[in-house]
């Protein structure tokens, strides 16, 4: 509900999605800089990367998004799908282009980063929340 800090920390996370997706590449940062050890990108190069790739899928979200404006189909759910395939695709092209489990290390380092960042919103949220109970 709007009355929880949870609400209240989602409503302004839609609202400021940029600042979100930084947000998020810090924990994909982390998780990138766990699985691709033996590459010797320190963390602030994989953020920087994260940035522009990120950049980029904004750029595919706002494509879909004024083609849906024009035809009223819905192709955000398929802008969705292919932010996170090319996300996977960059990333794993970062490190090494070859290596098939560069993609997949990728994928798993996107969704983990992605959960984690939620996860300390929730934990953040309902602390608040227990805090300000009367």
């Amino acid at each position: 509900s709007d009355k929880s800090a949870i609400g209240s920390i989602l409503k302004w996370m839609q609202g400021h999605y940029g600042y979100t997706s930084i947000l998020t590449g810090i924990f994909v940062a982390i998780w990138l800089k766990i699985f691709f050890k033996k590459y010797e990108y320190n963390f602030y190069e994989l953020l920087i990367m994260l940035c522009f790739v990120q950049g980029i899928s904004m750029l595919i979200f706002a494509i879909f998004a004024f083609l849906q404006g024009i035809s009223h189909f819905n192709l955000l759910s398929f802008a969705g799908i292919l932010g996170v395939v090319y996300m996977t695709w960059a990333i794993g092209n970062f490190f090494e282009e070859r290596k098939i489990g560069n993609y997949v290390k990728a994928l798993i380092s996107f969704f983990l980063g992605t959960m984690t960042f939620y996860i300390i919103v929730f934990v953040i949220g309902i602390s608040i929340d227990m805090l300000t109970q009367n």
